[in-house]
Parts: C-alpha cells; sequence; structure tokens
C-alpha cells in the first residue's frame, strides 16, 4: 500500500513538474479572453473598442515568404468588446484587415513534456549548415523563402528574435504529388505538417505565439500581399535569424514538408518584432 502510495506521489508531482514547466507560455496568456481579433493595419493603430483588450502585438519588418512589399505596419491579437462590431477604431488608418478568430490552447502538458523532452536531450537542435535558399530545395518554392528573403534575415542584428506571423488557406482536398491515393483534407494534411514543425520551432529555441482559426471577416484589406480569403493565422517566435533556417535538418521536418505542399493553397509569411 505504502509503495503506490509513494508512486502516485511521484506521479502527482511529475505532472505537477510537467505543468509548472509550461506555465511562462505565452500562448495562453495571449488566447484569454472572448471575442478573439486578429487585426493587420497600414498606418497607425487608433484606439481599442471599449472592452477590448489587447493581446499582443508587433511591428512588420519584411516579407519572408510572399511577395516582397509587406504592405502592413502592425499586427495586434485581442479580446473582448462586441463580436459582431469593430474592436478598433480605423481613422486615419490607410487599410486593414480585421478578422474575428478562434485562438487554439494547445494541452499544457504537451509543451512541458516537449521542453523536458528537449531540457534532457532526446530531442537535440537541427544542426546544419545554414539553408540559403530554400526555394532551390525539391518542395513548393512559392511556399518557401527565397535567397533574397534570407539575406534580409540574416542581414538582421543576432539580437533579432523574428516573429513570424502566418496568413494560411488551405486546399479543401490535399494534393499529394506522388500518386498518393489517401483522401484528406488540405487543413489535415497541414496540420500533420504543423505538429512536426511546432516541435521542430521548440527544438531551435523558439515558441509558439498564437494560432488561430479566422471565423468571419469583419474588415477586408483593400490591397497588398494578404488579400483575398485565409482559414488560420498563426505566429511562431524564433531566437536568433539563423534559428529558422535550421529546421530544415531535422528528419522528421523535412519529411513533413509534403503534408506542408500538399495542405497549403497558399500562404505568406511577415517577420515582425513583437511590441
Amino acid at each position: 500500500m505504502a509503495f503506490i502510495l509513494i508512486i502516485a506521489l511521484a506521479l502527482v508531482a511529475f505532472v505537477t513538474m510537467l505543468w509548472l514547466i509550461s506555465a511562462g507560455e505565452k500562448s495562453y496568456a495571449i488566447s484569454e479572453g472572448h471575442p478573439q481579433w486578429f487585426i493587420a493595419v497600414r498606418g497607425e493603430p487608433g484606439a481599442l473598442a471599449p472592452g477590448v483588450t489587447q493581446r499582443w502585438s508587433s511591428r512588420t519588418n519584411f516579407t519572408f515568404i510572399g511577395p516582397e512589399d509587406a504592405y502592413w505596419d502592425r499586427f495586434i491579437v485581442a479580446s473582448g468588446g462586441d463580436p459582431n462590431a469593430l474592436p478598433i477604431r480605423l481613422d486615419g488608418t490607410e487599410d486593414a484587415y480585421v478578422a474575428r478568430v478562434r485562438l487554439q490552447q494547445p494541452p499544457r502538458l504537451l509543451f512541458g513534456v516537449l521542453k523536458l523532452l528537449i531540457w534532457i536531450g532526446v530531442l537535440s537542435k537541427p544542426q546544419g549548415p545554414i539553408v540559403t535558399d530554400a526555394q532551390a530545395l525539391n518542395f513548393r518554392s512559392d511556399v518557401m523563402p527565397g535567397a533574397q528573403a534570407i539575406s534580409r534575415l540574416l542581414a538582421q542584428p543576432p539580437s533579432y528574435g523574428p516573429a513570424m506571423v502566418n496568413f494560411l488557406r488551405y486546399y479543401k482536398d490535399a494534393r499529394y504529388g506522388d500518386g498518393r491515393s489517401e483522401a484528406a483534407s488540405g487543413r489535415t494534411a497541414y496540420m500533420r505538417y504543423g505538429v512536426v514543425a511546432m516541435r521542430t520551432v521548440y527544438r531551435t529555441g523558439g515558441r509558439l505565439i498564437f494560432a488561430g482559426r479566422v471565423v468571419s471577416v469583419l474588415r477586408e484589406p483593400k490591397a497588398g500581399p494578404t488579400i483575398g480569403q485565409w482559414d488560420d493565422v498563426a505566429a511562431m517566435q524564433y531566437p536568433t535569424p539563423p534559428a529558422i533556417l535550421s529546421m530544415e535538418h531535422a528528419p522528421d521536418y523535412h519529411a513533413a514538408l509534403d503534408d506542408r505542399d500538399a495542405g497549403l493553397e497558399r500562404t505568406v509569411v511577415i517577420a515582425t518584432t513583437p511590441s
């Protein structure tokens, strides 16, 4: 009986430790409150509407994947207010994209287990030469960064920790180019990639900032590279400029790029600096 009690206490202590390891994850604080909003602004943003709280914001630096002109100046994640009314005043702004989103909250223990495996060395940092032109790899070039974007990333100061804001649009049905007959939606294929990608981001020392599904759009952009419909928005932050370029050297991540290619109809990824 005493042995069983000791095992039970040890298990409780272990789970508590994993929970505490995950407690500092920023994605949980950002996803608090409802309704939830993703806002892109060209120009200076106006005041938030009554009852709306800013959870995160960043200033745009440059486009990492997609057309060269990043267009937007600021991204904001907020919560609260009327779900059917604009959460921000747009007087004086040149353009804006305002979407109500449903932010995801991954299980807390997941981050604890992931970080523990990294700390004890089961999951190590990807090692290898920096990829200088991901578009030259044997994957879809339109959803990979080119040489110019990578050069611009590597030209940033060593202290630069980019938050990569992703706009994601999926195919209705996954499009595998190897004759695979498996039936899957584009979202399902991309989520397979996403699980591996998030694990790899943490292996580089990065982290998830937010990930959410677009529920409705209250303000469409008038122009810019992100014009059109989007299914999800997400952001990952990396510790240094080379960190994101090391992911290619993780074999499981490299293999998962097939799922990324099959699931994505289009994407735009913009490098930003969190405010």
